[in-house]
């Protein structure tokens, strides 16, 4: 689908993807570039969904960078992924940060509306960064009460595997008030391929359900969900881990 064939006043789901890609991750970027790929595929057998749902693809170690511009699914070709470097949180934040924002003029440019961004967070390592949720609070947060803050916040679900502290995953789960908090998942499983596939099977499942409910009238994220037998423990933000 290219921009031409949007109709004016269409709802868009964006869904953004923050994969870590320092140094830790070069054994796994096969297996990740593969079960991404996987991922879209699995979206594309709903070409309704093709129609509401984009995806962006950005990468991080101690920088970050965008390597799939916000698109339908149907356009998306997955780089080969490569690993170097540190891991910064800070830097995949502020990277989403900044195309999300331009993403949303962009197509609000278009006609189009545009729902609550969902950002899946995968590494497999604490940050280097220490001032990381310095950076998280003062781009996504925002008070419901005061309505001061970032109004177009996202829905942020991280996945933590390998060394990727379980607490640290936690902190990032947002939001952590209203019917629909956003979820953390960490593993310690050593079946890093495994959980590769999981996590992304589980967003692609979120993906596709959530695109199904704009296709009926009524758009909503639907939270995430671990697949059977997936080895993670989760919860909500705010709230008690499973």
């Amino acid at each position: 689908m290219s921009d031409t064939s949007l109709s004016d006043g269409q709802m868009i789901m964006p869904f953004y993807l923050l994969v870590d890609v320092s140094s830790s991750m070069s054994g796994d970027v096969g297996e990740l570039t593969t079960a991404i790929n996987d991922m879209v595929q699995a979206i594309l057998k709903d070409p309704v969904v093709d129609d509401l749902v984009m995806l962006s693809i950005i990468t991080f170690n101690h920088t970050a960078s965008t390597i799939v511009p916000l698109s339908p699914p149907s356009d998306i070709t997955v780089p080969a992924l490569h690993a170097s470097g540190g891991t910064s949180y800070g830097a995949a934040f502020n990277e989403y940060n900044r195309v999300f924002e331009a993403d949303r003029a962009r197509l609000k440019g278009q006609g189009m509306r545009v729902y609550r961004p969902c950002v899946f967070f995968l590494t497999d390592g604490a940050p280097g960064d220490s001032d990381h949720l310095t950076t998280f609070r003062s781009l996504f947060a925002f008070d419901p009460e005061t309505r001061k803050g970032n109004r177009a916040f996202p829905y942020f679900v991280p996945f933590g595997f390998r060394g990727a502290p379980k607490d640290v995953m936690r902190s990032l789960a947002y939001p952590d008030f209203g019917k629909t908090k956003g979820r953390w998942f960490s593993s310690g499983s050593d079946k890093v391929g495994e959980i590769l596939r999981a996590m992304t099977e589980v967003i692609g499942r979120t993906a596709l359900s959530s695109g199904q409910s704009a296709a009926a009238g009524a758009p909503q994220i639907i939270p995430p969900a671990p697949t059977p037998g997936m080895d993670a423990q989760f919860g909500e933000a705010g709230g008690d881990w499973m």
